[in-house]
């Protein structure tokens, strides 16, 4: 499969990276600043903002799937909106190219018809309007340009992301199964490549913990 990853150079793109060229993956690698490539045969490089949209279409075309694991920056405020801009660059240029398959990131503060109430998706929205009341806004706002978009998205939902090897313990909940709200970064990789490579959330949103 060759797939475009966008936050290529962040810590969970790093994981991605290194597990789908071990299965074998071509992969066109979205950064802004120049990154090593681990396998320049299997690889290449897109160097841009999220508001160059030319060079994101040229990151994408040719691909058979996009993943992204941008985030916003976990600040009170900051200026723009460049992660929802991102998104609006990078699902436009999948329907004009005709790419489908579309995986990115938020957090349990972005709702999901199917969740249940309890603390892993009441008190993410809570403590994330109070005290960082623009990232939410980004990440409710990238939520909903996903699930608006008629491609074959899913959502990865995670609260507490750490570092550390991948332990292969992913649980997934909709609120209706108590998790561990840690989860390492490798872990969400690795739950990322295998929802590309064998998909079981398509239009959904999971919420993986430990």
């Amino acid at each position: 499969m060759k797939i475009a990853v966008f936050g290529a150079n962040g810590a969970i793109g790093t994981h991605f990276i290194k597990s789908a060229l071990k299965e074998g993956h071509d992969l066109h690698l979205y950064s802004r600043k120049k990154i090593d490539l681990a396998d320049s045969t299997k690889t290449k490089l897109f160097i841009g903002e999220l508001s160059d949209f030319e060079t994101i279409r040229e990151a994408i075309k040719d691909t058979d799937a996009v993943v992204s694991f941008l985030g916003p920056a976990l600040k009170y405020s900051y200026p723009g909106m460049p992660i929802t801009n991102g998104h609006e660059n990078i699902i436009r240029a999948m329907k004009e190219l005709n790419v489908s398959r579309f995986i990115t990131i938020a957090t349990p503060a972005v709702k999901f018809e199917k969740d249940k109430s309890s603390i892993i998706t009441i008190m993410p929205k809570i403590m994330a309007r109070l005290f960082m009341p623009k990232p939410y806004k980004e990440i409710v706002a990238v939520g909903k340009l996903t699930k608006s978009s008629r491609l074959d998205w899913t959502i990865i939902r995670f609260l507490a992301p750490v570092d550390g090897e991948p332990t292969g313990n992913v649980k997934v909940s909709f609120g209706d199964k108590k998790i561990g709200f840690k989860i390492t970064r490798a872990d969400i990789a690795g739950f990322a490549l295998k929802e590309l490579t064998h998909p079981e959330y398509i239009r959904s949103m999971p919420i993986i913990g430990s």
